[in-house]
């Protein structure tokens, strides 16, 4: 019978400047029902209900950060758990993010403490062959394959929002803030969540991260780092080691793992990663605000027009449900690669968006009717508190000043002089 080894190890840090750490990870086998770094965890055979690995990275005031991360990887797990397996693998793993999402949104709703809190989500469920991957922000999933690395997801953030709209350009992300996402586990009563999928071959190495990790290495780094290191337990301290040396303003989370077994296709050197990878449904991508399209780029071989720069950037603002995330990490500077590692996107025709829509959820966050007017419905409440606050105005100054009017008449306002009293006769 073929079989698949999965050797795993994952380590979190606070980083140099945190007083707490927001991230939380998981790993788990979920045929043996084990959870944690174990011996018998960190090298197990695959089982028929696969393995998993999450990464998580929390925000949040307090503790809040803290506790939406840790809800999120466990509740998924609880999920997977209890589902029956003949639910199709992919959609599994979907029901089980959306599932988080409402758990922690529930959970801030009911405890004013908590309220505002929410965390990334970058899920990885191992089953056969395929590596399943769900997303929610802005954690990210690299693959290396004989020397090459491919970033698997594509961030949900306004920076990334903004150059695959043709808003700016990939060379000036840098200008625009890298700690917004668009959109985080527990921020809204629904969440759109990215899926895609990767099909494994022998000796490939998965790597799953926070932003404490990505924003201070680059893909190229990271893949000079860690391929010739056997010890997994080593290969993630060196990375921890360097982001920390880097400034280490973040949290710093990582789970690395490598795929062996008869079960598993060797890689040809002719194989690339890229014709391995398929996207399920878009997510949360840019090319999912309609609107944007609209949106003409900056020329080309001219000089950009900051006008019109600003037009488009406000333009994705409002067709977009900003998800706040509280880092308090200077803006990295953008590298070259990121486009050179940017995850494939399928087209509409390859995607079953009849299928995406008709399954069962909670409701859809209205910004995602940004392109028919629901935009402008997102907008609406703002709209109200102006009125509110116009309208109290205007009665304050009506007190105002009828208590000027009542202090002029009862204490400043002359009196008239008395009429003259004539004199009686003696």
């Amino acid at each position: 019978m073929s079989e698949i080894l999965v050797s795993v190890f994952a380590r979190t840090d606070v980083g140099m400047h945190r007083a707490g750490n927001e991230d939380s990870f998981l790993v788990a086998d979920l045929t043996a029902g084990k959870v944690g770094l174990g011996p018998d965890v960190s090298k197990h055979l695959l089982g028929e209900r696969g393995s998993l690995m999450i990464v998580s990275d929390g925000m949040g005031g307090a503790a809040a950060g803290e506790i939406a991360s840790e809800m999120a990887v466990t509740s998924i797990r609880e999920s997977l758990v209890e589902m029956t397996p003949s639910m199709e693998i992919s959609e599994r793993l979907r029901s089980a993010a959306e599932i988080a999402n409402e758990q922690i949104w529930n959970r801030s709703q009911d405890n004013p403490e908590l309220s505002g809190m929410g965390a990334t989500l970058t899920a990885v469920l191992v089953q056969g062959t395929t590596a399943y991957i769900a997303q929610v922000g802005d954690s990210r999933a690299y693959l290396m394959r004989r020397g090459q690395i491919k970033q698997l997801t594509k961030d949900q953030s306004l920076a990334q929002m903004l150059v695959d709209s043709g808003a700016i350009k990939p060379d000036q992300m840098d200008s625009v803030p890298q700690n917004v996402i668009m959109q985080a586990m527990g921020t809204q009563p629904a969440v759109k969540v990215a899926m895609s999928a990767v099909e494994l071959c022998k000796n490939d190495c998965l790597v799953i991260c926070s932003d404490g990790l990505s924003n201070k290495i680059p893909p190229n780094d990271l893949r000079e780092m860690i391929q010739d290191v056997e010890d997994l337990t080593e290969a993630c301290r060196l990375l921890i080691d360097k982001a920390n040396e880097r400034g280490g303003e973040d949290n710093i989370t990582v789970v690395i793992a490598r795929f062996d077994g008869e079960a598993l296709h060797s890689a040809t050197e002719s194989g690339s990663i890229t014709g391995s990878f398929r996207a399920l449904n878009q997510g949360y991508s840019s090319e999912y605000f309609s609107g944007a399209r609209s949106v003409s780029s900056p020329p080309t071989e001219e000089e950009p027009d900051p006008e019109l720069e600003q037009k488009q950037i406000t333009t994705m603002l409002n067709s977009a449900d900003l998800a706040r995330f509280a880092s308090g990490a200077p803006v990295p500077a953008a590298t070259d690669d990121t486009a050179q590692f940017e995850a494939p996107v399928m087209s509409e025709a390859e995607i079953d968006e009849a299928e995406f829509r008709s399954r069962p959820t909670a409701d859809r966050p209205l910004l995602e009717d940004a392109a028919t007017g629901s935009a402008t419905a997102q907008v609406t409440p703002a709209k109200r508190s102006y009125a509110v606050i116009l309208i109290i105005a205007l009665i304050s100054l009506l007190l105002l000043g009828a208590t000027g009017f009542f202090v002029y008449s009862i204490y400043m306002k002359q009196k008239s002089p008395p009429a003259d009293v004539q004199q009686q006769p003696e």
